[in-house]
């Protein structure tokens, strides 16, 4: 069960793939915009969600973390939507296989949350 959300990110980028849609993401481009997360991630206050944006854990989290995963969000949001045009897939669909990107390059410890809301940490 510890794996689930990764096995489902991981089948979803899959099927895309196999089915054409998404078949070679760049995965710098939007992994790029998280590194500045790597800290609030780390201590668990930032976590990712399965379709690919950085979201708050901790409502104590200070201005400056709020701000920069909104203006995380708002770079992923731009990379999506170009992926999306380039390789003709919604821009949701690309934002889930970036997810399934960033959780396996992510280290242990940092946090994911799947479609039903539900946090995973990764081992």
């Amino acid at each position: 069960m510890k794996n689930t959300l990764f096995s489902i990110l991981t089948a979803a980028a899959l099927c895309l793939t196999a089915a054409g849609g998404i078949a070679a993401l760049d995965a710098a481009p939007a992994y790029a915009q998280a590194k500045p997360l790597d800290a609030p991630r780390s201590s668990g206050v930032v976590g990712e969600r399965y379709d690919g944006y950085a979201v708050v854990r901790d409502a104590s989290a200070p201005a400056d973390v709020r701000k920069l995963v909104e203006d995380t969000n708002a770079e992923r949001r731009k990379v999506y939507a170009e992926q999306a045009t380039a390789k003709g897939a919604p821009a949701e669909e690309v934002g889930k296989v970036y997810a399934g990107q960033i959780m396996s390059a992510a280290p242990a410890g940092w946090w994911f949350q799947g479609a039903d809301g539900a946090w995973v940490q990764k081992k």
